[in-house]
C-alpha cells in the first residue's frame, strides 16, 4: 500500500490536473512519479533504492525538475533526481540518488523541503529531534530543534511527529526565511510546539572548509500551545496560509489560526 505522497504542479479548482505529478511511496518499499490525470498508467519513474517501507517523500519547489526526498524504515533519507535512472546499480546505490543522510534518526519518518527552497530541507524520525539541512553540504545539519518531545528517559519513541514549516510572510522573497517557523506536535506533549529558523543563515555551501562542528545551531522551543486535555497528541500538520490543520488522537482533525 502507500504511505505517503506529494503532489507538484498545477492542482486548477477548475478540474483541470494536466501538468500535476504525483510522487508516491509505498509498503513495496518503491518511489514511483504518476500524473494526476492519468493514475491508471503506468508510472513515469520509479526507483527501488530503498529496502524498507517509504514513509514520507516530498517535492522540492523548482518549477523546473524538482528533486525528490525520500525517509524511510532503512534509516536512509534520500534526495533523488527523476531525470535519472531510478534502479540500483551494481554496486547497490541509487543511480538517481544525488544526496543521502544514513543515521540521521532512528527511523526516519518524515522529509520535508522548504517552501521556495532547492536546498534547504528538514527531517524527523522517532527520537527527540528535529534537523535542517543543507543539499549543498549535508554531511551534518545546520540546525537541530528539539523540546517538542518531552524527557522520557531511555524510552523508545512509537509516535510519529510529522513536522510542517510555518511562514508568517507571503514568502515572495529569499529574505522571507528570516520570519519561518517550524511546527510539530510530540509524543507524549498533548500541544503544538513552535521553532524559529530565522538564525539559521545560508552558510552551509559545498566544499566549504570553514565549515565545522560549531556551526550546527541547537535551538529549543520559542512557543508551546497546549491542546484540549480531551484530544490527545498530535500525529501530523498541514499549512495553509495562516491557518494550521492538525490530525489529532481519535481521528479528529482541528484548525488552528495564530492569534493577532
Amino acid at each position: 500500500g502507500i504511505f505517503s505522497m506529494d503532489v507538484h504542479g498545477n492542482t486548477s479548482r477548475s478540474g483541470s490536473n494536466q501538468g500535476a505529478y504525483i510522487v508516491t511511496g509505498s509498503k513495496d518499499k518503491t518511489l514511483a512519479i504518476t500524473t494526476l490525470d492519468r493514475l491508471n498508467d503506468a508510472p513515469l519513474w520509479r526507483s527501488d533504492f530503498h529496502r524498507a517501507k517509504v514513509g514520507s517523500v516530498s517535492f522540492s519547489s523548482s518549477a523546473h525538475n524538482p528533486l525528490i526526498a525520500s525517509a524511510s524504515d532503512d534509516g536512509v533519507v534520500a534526495i533523488h533526481d527523476a531525470r535519472l535512472d531510478g534502479t540500483r546499480g551494481s554496486n547497490g546505490d541509487g543511480r538517481s540518488v544525488v544526496a543521502k543522510l544514513e543515521n540521521a534518526h532512528s527511523k526516519p519518518h518524515s522529509v520535508v523541503w522548504k517552501p521556495e527552497s532547492d536546498n534547504f530541507f528538514m527531517t524527523a524520525g522517532l527520537d527527540e529531534t528535529i534537523k535542517l539541512w543543507d543539499l549543498r553540504n549535508v554531511s551534518r545539519p545546520i540546525a537541530s530543534y528539539h523540546g517538542h518531545v518531552p524527557s522520557n528517559g531511555s524510552k523508545r519513541l512509537k509516535q510519529i511527529h510529522r513536522p510542517a514549516f510555518f511562514n508568517t510572510s507571503s514568502l515572495k522573497s529569499p529574505s522571507s526565511s528570516l520570519e519561518s517557523f517550524i511546527l510539530s506536535g510530540g509524543q507524549g506533549s498533548r500541544a503544538i510546539s513552535m521553532f524559529q529558523i530565522g538564525a539559521v543563515k545560508d552558510v552551509a555551501v559545498a566544499g566549504d572548509s570553514n565549515r565545522n562542528d560549531s556551526d550546527e545551531i541547537l535551538q529549543s522551543v520559542l512557543s508551546r500551545g497546549k491542546l484540549p486535555p480531551d484530544v490527545g497528541d498530535i500525529g501530523s500538520l498541514t499549512v495553509s496560509r495562516r491557518n494550521v490543520a492538525v490530525a489529532v488522537q481519535g481521528g479528529e482533525v482541528l484548525l488552528l489560526s495564530p492569534q493577532t
